[in-house]
C-alpha cells in the first residue's frame, strides 16, 4: 500500500504544470482572431514582471506580435491579404482596458463609423482622460488626445457617438436622409440613451436628438 501510495506521489509530483506562456496563448485563442492585448489582459497570471518577460519570450519566438509598446497581437496569414491582425478598434479597446481611459472618438471618426462619411480619416483621434499617446498599426496612426471631464460626458455612449458624428455634418447640414441612415443604425438601447443624454448635447442637435429618439421609451 505504501509502494503504492509513493508512486501516485511521484507521478503528481513530476507532472508538468501549465506554463505561463501557454496560459497567455489559451487566453488569445479564445478570444478569437483580431484582439490586441496588453499585459493588463493576463494580471490575473501572476506577477507584473514575469509577465512582461514572458511576453518578450513569446514574441522573440514569434508566437505574438509587439504592435507597439506593451501592445500585442496574435497575427495571422489569409490566403488572399497576407498576414492580418488586431484591428484599429481592437488597439483603441485594448488601450482604454489598459488605462481604465474614458474614450470619445473625433467627429471625423465617428461619422465613418457610422457610414455617415466614407472618407477614413488620416488618422483615428480619440479624446479621453489620459495622457496623450500615440500609438501606430501599420502605416495608420491612432492618436489619444486629453481632453477634460465635461466634453467627455458622453464618453463610451451611443448619444457621444451620434453627436460627434452630427459635428461632423455641420450645423444646419444634416439631412433627413441623414437621420434616416442613423436611425437604421441605433437599436432601441442606443434611442434610449440618446433620449435620456439629450439635455448633454448642444442645442442645435437636439431637435435631430428627438427625431432619433421618437419611438424610444421614455
Amino acid at each position: 500500500m505504501l509502494k503504492k501510495q509513493s508512486i501516485l506521489f511521484n507521478m503528481k509530483d513530476t507532472a508538468s504544470p501549465v506554463s505561463q506562456s501557454q496560459r497567455i496563448l489559451r487566453r488569445v485563442a479564445q478570444k478569437g482572431r483580431g484582439w490586441a492585448f496588453t499585459p493588463h489582459d493576463f494580471a490575473d497570471l501572476g506577477d507584473p514582471r514575469a509577465l512582461g518577460m514572458t511576453l518578450t519570450r513569446l514574441v522573440r519566438d514569434g508566437k505574438i506580435r509587439r504592435i507597439s509598446r506593451g501592445i500585442y497581437d496574435c497575427p495571422h496569414e489569409h490566403p488572399l491579404l497576407g498576414q492580418t491582425g488586431a484591428t484599429s478598434d481592437s488597439v483603441v479597446a485594448a488601450v482604454a482596458r489598459n488605462k481604465n481611459l474614458r474614450l470619445l472618438p473625433s467627429a471625423a471618426v465617428a461619422a465613418n463609423q457610422l457610414g455617415l462619411s466614407t472618407q477614413v480619416p488620416a488618422q483615428l483621434v480619440y479624446h479621453s482622460d489620459g495622457a496623450p499617446a500615440t500609438v501606430r498599426l501599420g502605416k495608420l496612426n491612432i492618436v489619444f488626445r486629453r481632453n477634460s471631464g465635461r466634453n467627455l460626458a458622453l464618453a463610451g455612449r451611443a448619444s457621444g457617438l451620434v453627436a460627434q458624428a452630427l459635428r461632423d455634418l455641420g450645423k444646419d447640414k444634416v439631412t433627413s436622409g441623414d437621420l434616416t441612415h442613423l436611425r437604421s443604425r441605433l437599436d432601441s438601447s442606443a434611442r434610449k440613451q440618446l433620449a435620456h443624454d439629450i439635455n448633454l448635447v448642444p442645442v442645435w442637435m437636439r431637435p435631430h436628438f428627438r427625431e432619433l429618439t421618437r419611438d424610444a421609451e421614455r
